[in-house]
């Protein structure tokens, strides 16, 4: 490929990045709106706890993709805003779990009513064949990526 063809803005890179960010933008809106005082990296954190409640910042890290530091800081900030606490691990003394408590515990089902929301909104007006390729691409990028 001859480089100087090259134009960001039509690159898959740009459009996968771009998108991925006005999906965000648009999830945080929505949560806002609503009264939710929770951002798309604290939701990655409370959709996993309601899964499977009393996970390790180890656990949580490798679930939601991010690295160890990052969950830490954003599980400070959910700890102070009384959505998670951390409790010692009973045999790992080293270690905590998290767990949410019964503030996060409410915000459940209003989340990813909020999360549903913005799927049919960035979706809309896009046939459902249409919509299950582009999510087999999708799988297909990242399955080329790891």
């Amino acid at each position: 490929m001859d480089y100087r063809k090259y134009i960001l803005q039509e690159s898959i890179g740009f459009k996968i990045a771009n998108t991925g960010r006005l999906v965000i933008n648009r999830l945080n809106k929505n949560f806002k709106d609503n009264n939710y005082p929770v951002t798309n990296e604290q939701w990655s954190i409370m959709i996993r706890l309601w899964e499977e409640d009393g996970l390790t910042q180890h656990q949580l890290a490798l679930l939601t993709g991010k690295d160890q530091p990052s969950v830490s800081r954003l599980i400070n900030n959910m700890v102070k805003r009384d959505l998670v606490k951390r409790v010692p691990h009973p045999v790992d003394g080293r270690t905590n779990l998290i767990f949410l408590t019964s503030e996060g515990k409410k915000m459940q089902i209003g989340l990813i009513e909020q999360a549903q929301k913005t799927i049919e909104q960035i979706s809309e007006g896009i046939p459902k064949e249409e919509l299950d390729v582009f999510l087999s691409v999708l799988d297909k990028v990242n399955n080329n990526l790891k």
